[in-house]
């Protein structure tokens, strides 16, 4: 079965069965009434409205807790659900689907170090506290995401699509650089 064609949670995110498609819309805006609710209308405007926080801020950080609350969206199809989520939460679908499938490739920090350029790759030899460090302050304080790089495993729940982080984002190397 399709996880996508029933109701469940992405990170900061919950969907629902609404007739023959989907609503999409914060899980803390939980049952509220739409009418109180800002309507979504495209893809292009999901992108606008998930690209800042609750203050207008901009989110670099895409896996970060901070997702605006007060909007939903209605897909039409469980094809354009993937869509919705793919712009809240771009390759979590996909990384979760071939972490079930056994296909999803992750390796540790020191591997995703060897492949940057110049300051980076000389964590390698000298930077595991200021690695941890990045990890704790962003990863653990920040991001919803599960750093596998890192040795964690999934945060997998029932009902729950679990956001994993498959390599370090270049936020994590500039925090662990001490920039």
């Amino acid at each position: 079965m399709n996880p996508l064609s029933q109701s469940g949670r992405i990170g900061q995110i919950r969907w629902s069965v609404a007739g023959s498609g989907f609503e999409v819309r914060h899980e803390r805006d939980g049952d509220s009434a739409v009418d109180l609710l800002r309507k979504v209308e495209t893809l292009t405007e999901l992108e606008e409205v998930v690209r800042r926080d609750g203050e207008g801020k901009y989110r670099p950080l895409r896996g970060e807790m901070n997702l605006v609350q007060g909007w939903f969206y209605r897909a039409k199809s469980s094809e354009e659900l993937r869509e919705v989520l793919e712009v809240i939460y771009p390759g979590a679908v996909g990384n979760w689907e071939a972490e079930r499938e056994g296909r999803l490739v992750q390796g540790d920090w020191k591997e995703a170090a060897k492949r940057q350029m110049g300051r980076v790759q000389k964590l390698i030899e000298n930077g595991e506290k200021a690695v941890e460090r990045a990890e704790r302050e962003l990863c653990q304080a920040r991001c919803g995401k599960s750093p596998l790089w890192s040795g964690k495993k999934c945060r997998a729940e029932v009902g729950r699509i679990p956001l994993v982080c498959v390599e370090p984002c270049p936020i994590f190397w500039d925090l662990a650089l001490g920039n």
